[in-house]
């Protein structure tokens, strides 16, 4: 049976009349006309369709909000640690990812600290930064006990005509103290007229925005993350898919002798070398095996084992190997499984996994005797975890993880997809195997797990009902008490990102809502080889909770 949600072009490369240039991006970014769509920060950040959802006049609310919130508390973030309480304020460190509104995005964001006094350090020549470069910059400079903390312009995965704007504190990691942000900001929506602003050349002039290196020291990093010596055993290639991760491979390659083939290298505003994701979207999600379509053929012509991928601002992973597209929650099974083999980590350290992650991950830390645990969707619930030295691996099924440094010690506490990349290709390298054959190693192990996540169109009324009831488990225990679900018994209910219900029988469903469109995300796993009665469970829990 065909896949009706699957759009027609999905897989296809971008076509031209489908781009947009940049001066459509400026005009809807410089002009977006009344009725502007409030400021709203998500699991990461704000993000609105540039124009309307995301404009001059957002980000410059956004960025004098931050100023306050930094100027009244010391930072913006939820972290201040004693140490740092009365120290100077430091620079933000900036960080962006390749769209044509971000480019505009950072000028303005730089111009409105710049005027509130608050230094800005920006890449040189003006090109992009990954997520965990920001995150990685943030905490070397706390490490030498300077009160420093970031901004970065991405909408992520998203198409390129949406936009997106996000904060790190002094943890490094995504910032969770969002309401004041969308509170002031949206303050500053109405009274434009109260933002700080100057010149960019004139803030250039005067020492206050800064463009530095803030790439090589992060690529001489590396090293204490990833084996490199074993990585230089094989050859590999990779793509940046046009993102912000370009030209960090080849400096990889020159810092350490890699042999990693880099692929479309450029970076690409216009998505115009991507394919089409399943919705006919030019998403640049490297773990969706319509947008890998874009380097189909490649990996053979190249004669590699595996070629890696990221998305906009490299904190996603993805990859293909000679057992096809990968799926990220095999990946994560098996890095977590390479880790625990292979590091000699402090025996008290487990491995984290979201509420839509696979259950496999808990059959192997069981094995290692290693705890597991479970953190609701977004990487901000990982930061003080990763901290305090909590995590072998933290992982979302999202193609999104961290892991320490090789002595158990603190890497980043954002996703970081260019490490997760070299510790697939380390571990090929280290076992001889690539990752679908270590995980068909795992599956003879600990059984199968059938996995899916669908996104199901929703009304606005049906993504209503689904927020207020993950905010009142009281109902929905009333809605599922002593019921049976697809034959299976309700054994733990997990409600509040979403609503999750674990069944007997290795079966779990997970409803939750998007943050940014009229879907709801279903997910559903089951130990053995078949999801029928997983998709079975769905539907009668959707008729329970009156969704369907």
């Amino acid at each position: 049976m065909p896949d009706n949600s699957v759009h027609i072009l999905a897989g296809q490369k971008a076509r031209r009349e489908d781009l947009f240039t940049k001066e459509q991006i400026t005009q809807w970014y410089q002009n977006p006309g009344d009725n502007l769509e409030p400021i709203k920060n998500g699991t990461s950040g704000h993000r609105g369709h540039t124009g309307k959802g995301f404009s001059e006049t957002h980000v410059a609310a956004i960025t004098q909000a931050l100023v306050d919130i930094r100027t009244e508390k010391g930072t913006f973030g939820p972290y201040l640690p004693d140490t740092l309480k009365n120290a100077p304020l430091g620079p933000i460190i900036m960080g962006k990812d390749v769209r044509f509104a971000s480019d505009l995005a950072q000028v303005t964001a730089a111009e409105v600290f710049a005027a509130n006094n608050m230094p800005v350090f920006i890449h040189q020549g003006g090109r992009s930064t990954p997520t965990p470069v920001v995150s990685h910059t943030i905490l070397a400079n706390i490490a030498l006990g300077k009160k420093v903390e970031g901004v970065i312009i991405t909408a992520s995965h998203n198409p390129p005509e949406d936009a997106g704007y996000k904060s790190n504190g002094l943890d490094g990691g995504p910032n969770t103290c969002t309401k004041p942000i969308d509170e002031k900001g949206n303050y500053y929506l109405s009274h434009p007229q109260q933002i700080k602003r100057t010149s960019y050349q004139e803030a250039v002039q005067k020492g206050i925005i800064q463009e530095v290196d803030l790439l090589t020291p992060y690529i001489k990093d590396l090293s204490s993350v990833v084996d490199v010596e074993v990585i230089k055993s094989e050859r590999f290639a990779v793509t940046p898919l046009g993102g912000s991760s370009h030209g960090y491979y080849e400096a990889v390659n020159a810092e350490y002798g890699t042999r990693i083939e880099v692929v479309l290298s450029a970076e690409d505003p216009t998505c115009s070398n991507r394919s089409y994701d399943w919705d006919g979207k030019l998403r640049g999600d490297p773990s969706s095996r319509y947008v890998m379509k874009a380097v189909q053929g490649i990996r053979e012509k190249l004669g590699v084992p595996f070629i890696g991928a990221n998305d906009n601002d490299a904190d996603r992973f993805g990859g293909e190997d000679s057992t096809g597209i990968l799926n990220p929650n095999h990946v994560l099974c098996v890095l977590f499984d390479y880790l625990a083999a292979n590091r000699g980590f402090n025996s008290s350290m487990g491995v984290g996994r979201t509420i839509g992650t696979t259950h496999m991950i808990e059959e192997i830390a069981k094995h290692y005797g290693r705890p597991s645990y479970e953190v609701n969707v977004g990487f901000k619930h990982y930061v003080a975890g990763l901290m305090a030295g909590k995590y072998v691996l933290a992982g979302e099924e999202s193609a999104g993880l961290s892991f320490p440094k090789r002595d158990g010690s603190l890497w980043v506490t954002e996703k970081d997809g260019i490490a997760a990349v070299l510790l697939m290709m380390e571990a090929m390298a280290k076992t001889g195997k690539d990752i679908g054959t270590l995980y068909a190693d795992l599956v003879k192990k600990y059984g199968p797990y059938q996995y899916e996540r669908k996104d199901v169109p929703a009304k606005p009324d049906q993504k209503s009902l689904l927020t207020q009831l993950a905010g009142d488990p009281s109902r929905v225990k009333s809605l599922l008490n002593g019921k049976k679900i697809a034959g299976q018994t309700i054994e733990r209910l997990a409600i509040g990102d979403g609503i999750k219900v674990v069944l007997s029988g290795g079966v779990w469903v997970l409803k939750r809502t998007s943050g940014t469109e009229n879907i709801i995300k279903d997910y559903r796993e089951e130990k053995g080889e078949s999801l029928e009665r997983a998709r079975k469970a769905s539907q009668e829990i959707g008729s329970l909770l009156g969704l369907n």
